[in-house]
């Protein structure tokens, strides 16, 4: 005889339904509550170095000295540290930090790296054009201003360093690493991809980040679940934001680069449509490669 979660035997369509609403919520407070402790422990200890660094350290300063002078440098301390405690707790655990996160040495396919990397910086160059000819009013408008923002809130260099290649480590550690490992043998790939993706989209703020993290998110969660290493969702996800780190050296270095770039919509579609068709490009190609791979493995006797 089955019974619901209160030990009642159900009776009816209503009752199934809510028996269905009692196990997910169940499930919810069971699998992903202690999912998101890695992204709970990233934002805690980055917020906390951040506090240090703006109360203890540097509290001559105003707060929006803080930001555009000093808050990058500990914003930085505190990927670090989130690498060392999560590392600490894996080995409380027994278990290996690599283990843990999905991330792998061996076994590495350079040209599939590669074609990650150029994925990533291809499909941001095509989004980046779209997004462009959108009418500059609110979503895209509050878009624009936090891309201005984030140029002048950051030295270049560290600003580059950061983008490019702490946030993309930790990040893909964090989430398609230890949040997505912890969630997959619960929920499933559909399921898992899309919790993972929606919480990564929710930590970029603005709408238009978090439609663009969602879809970036889906597609590196996806290459980390084919390939079970998040090396390749870490080169992806340093291709996405290669492109803001190469235009902030041009806009640097060449002024008035931004305004002649932002007039020229004829060179700008060209660019998206280059980007756009790079990207369908490898995409075709990973999925002829991961179809005959299948083939192989399966007159192998593999599958």
């Amino acid at each position: 005889m089955k019974y619901n979660l209160r030990g009642e035997e159900p009776s009816g369509k209503n009752e199934n339904r809510r028996n269905k609403a009692e196990l997910k919520v169940l499930s919810f407070m069971r699998y992903f509550l202690p999912a998101v402790g890695p992204l709970l422990l990233y934002l805690l200890t980055e917020g906390a170095f951040v506090v240090l660094g703006s109360v203890v350290i540097h509290g001559d300063l105003t707060h929006e000295e803080f930001i555009e002078q000093k808050m990058n440098i500990y914003m930085i301390f505190g990927s670090i540290a989130t690498f060392f405690v999560l590392r600490a707790y894996s080995r409380k655990r027994g278990s290996a930090f690599f283990e843990d996160a999905s991330l792998y040495r061996k076994d590495i396919s350079i040209m599939k790296g590669v074609g990650c990397l150029i994925f990533g910086l291809a499909t941001a160059l095509a989004l980046s054009a779209f997004l462009s000819f959108l009418p500059k009013i609110g979503p895209v408008a509050t878009y624009d201003a936090s891309i201005d923002a984030l140029y002048r809130s950051w030295s270049v260099y560290l600003g580059v360093l950061f983008n490019t290649f702490f946030t993309p480590l930790v990040e893909e550690v964090v989430f398609r690493g230890y949040m997505l490992n912890r969630l997959l043998p619960h929920w499933g790939e559909k399921a898992s991809l899309f919790a993972v993706s929606l919480s990564f989209a929710f930590l970029h703020g603005t709408m238009i980040w978090m439609l663009y993290a969602f879809f970036m998110g889906w597609l590196i969660g996806r290459i980390s679940i084919n390939e079970d290493n998040i090396l390749y969702s870490i080169l992806m996800h340093i291709g996405f934001n290669m492109l803001s780190s190469l235009l902030w050296f041009i806009y640097l270095f060449r002024p008035g680069t931004k305004e002649a770039l932002d007039a020229d919509k004829l060179l700008i579609f060209f660019l998206g449509v280059l980007g756009a068709s790079v990207a369908l490009l490898l995409a075709k190609a990973y999925k002829v490669e991961r179809e005959s791979l299948f083939i192989t493995r399966f007159f192998r006797g593999e599958i």
